[in-house]
């Protein structure tokens, strides 16, 4: 069984499919060629009854010649060979088959005969008689294979064969026929015979096309499997990445061109590649820039009116100058802590020297000061992770705490993080939900965490519904992120 379970197996390969379908394109095409030489030779030998008989007399008297080598003493064994070969060969005739010796007296006869006056002779046409004694007058060597006479007349066939042997003449097989009916009359009673025919030719062809399929297969389809694992090669290291690879088939057919197109798309996508991540430091930027002018600058503006007030008011009024100056430095902290929020966004944690628990630890505090939202953690941070997957985790962590402290109006929120040969990363608030799909065309963020979390060979899972809150899980397999 498992000897019969790899010989099927080993056909599932695209090698061993194209040489089997060889072996059977060549063997059903040379079945089609011997139907067709069946069906030709049925063509002609039923439109061509005198030289379908007169090939068949010639195969008997060429038997006849081989098999009674001495003199014709058994002659009841020679009437049965003249009754008898018109049955194997599915032939019939109203007249009769007759041997005549080499003087021209009748040896046996066979079929409908009747002794006329003056010998066997004397009742046939004068070009039959001529033509049994040319028959008998010729050379042993100078006859050529299947040689045969025919005489037509009013519809009647006559003819003649020499029988000829190794010593000589041995005499002349005459025929003669009315209202012929072989077996090229009826096609089912033809194949038979045909196959018959061909004998053992069919299966020398049958091997003969196994073998030319077998070897046509084993070297068309181990140049295809090569250049299409080239290909395949090539993909690979596409899937992981790597754009720099490139399919080597130069050739000028289906498959280059294929290859060629392939190299295009590869190189294009690299391309697109540089602009994507070209693109995303330009928003993370526009982002900054955006930040710092909603929270930064308006709080600067406004510590330089509480100066600019107190400085007013300065030996006028003492306390309220104190009084703007506190308000003044109470928005100087306020400054410091955004400023302290966004150079930590921009800092990546691989740098920092912490591990991801740690960072993000540190992170969830600092946010907790800053909106007043609830926050627990529950990161465990024993395994080492790697520095793809701790910056890709720690900025989805950001956008996802930005996104609920700007949208959610959550009161809290909880972070777990799980670190083994799959780095899971889950944040759940219980702020007032929203539509998943109608986020995504709006752009709050999820399609940036999205494009993280692929980039990595990862999945993300983002459930919400309205007013029950937000769920999001990352995963990501290290394994992978080291293949890539």
């Amino acid at each position: 069984m498992r000897f019969l379970s790899r010989f099927v197996q080993r056909f599932r390969r695209l090698q061993w499919k194209l040489t089997l379908f060889y072996i059977l394109t060549t063997m059903v095409v040379l079945i089609v060629l011997e139907m067709a030489g069946i069906l030709i030779m049925f063509g002609v030998a039923k439109y061509n009854v005198r030289q379908t008989l007169a090939y068949e007399v010639g195969v008997v008297a060429q038997n006849v010649g081989s098999n009674f080598t001495g003199p014709f003493i058994n002659r009841n064994r020679l009437y049965e060979a003249l009754r008898d070969w018109r049955l194997e060969n599915g032939t019939e005739f109203q007249g009769f088959s007759a041997v005549v010796d080499p003087e021209g007296e009748l040896i046996a006869v066979a079929g409908e005969h009747w002794a006329e006056a003056g010998g066997f002779g004397a009742g046939l046409p004068a070009s039959v008689q001529r033509h049994i004694r040319t028959a008998l007058a010729l050379e042993p060597g100078s006859i050529p294979l299947m040689n045969t006479s025919t005489y037509e007349e009013k519809g009647t066939i006559y003819i003649v064969a020499p029988i000829v042997n190794a010593k000589g003449i041995k005499g002349a097989l005459v025929v003669k026929a009315e209202r012929v009916r072989t077996s090229a009359n009826n096609l089912w009673e033809f194949i038979p015979k045909a196959f018959q025919f061909f004998g053992f030719s069919i299966i020398a062809f049958f091997i003969g096309a196994a073998i030319v399929g077998l070897a046509f297969g084993i070297v068309t389809s181990r140049s295809l499997v090569r250049r299409l694992r080239r290909i395949l090669t090539s993909a690979d290291g596409w899937s992981q990445g790597d754009f720099t690879t490139f399919v080597d088939d130069p050739s000028g057919d289906e498959l280059g061109r294929l290859a060629q197109r392939l190299n295009q798309m590869a190189k294009q996508l690299q391309h697109l590649l540089r602009t994507r991540q070209d693109l995303a430091a330009l928003d993370e930027r526009n982002r900054l820039a955006r930040e710092l002018h909603d929270s930064v600058k308006q709080q600067m503006f406004a510590v330089s009116i509480w100066v600019n007030t107190a400085k007013t008011l300065i030996g006028q009024d003492e306390h309220a100058a104190r009084s703007h100056l506190v308000e003044a430095e109470k928005l100087i902290r306020q400054t410091q802590q955004e400023l302290r929020s966004l150079i930590h966004q921009l800092r990546p944690v691989a740098l920092e020297g912490k591990n991801l628990a740690h960072a993000l630890e540190d992170y969830v505090k600092v946010w907790q000061e800053q909106t007043g939202i609830a926050a627990e953690v529950e990161a465990p941070g024993g395994q080492q992770v790697s520095p793809l997957i701790e910056e890709a985790f720690f900025r989805i962590t950001q956008e996802a705490l930005a996104n609920i402290a700007r949208h959610s109006q959550a009161s809290a929120m909880k972070l777990s993080l799980a670190c083994g040969e799959t780095v899971t990363l889950s944040i759940r608030d219980n702020g007032c939900g929203f539509d998943v799909r109608l986020a995504d065309r709006q752009g709050v963020g999820l399609s940036s965490m999205r494009e993280r979390v692929q980039a990595l060979g990862g999945h993300i899972d983002i459930r919400s519904e309205k007013g029950h809150g937000t769920t999001i899980v990352v995963r990501c397999k290290q394994t992978e992120l080291q293949a890539v």
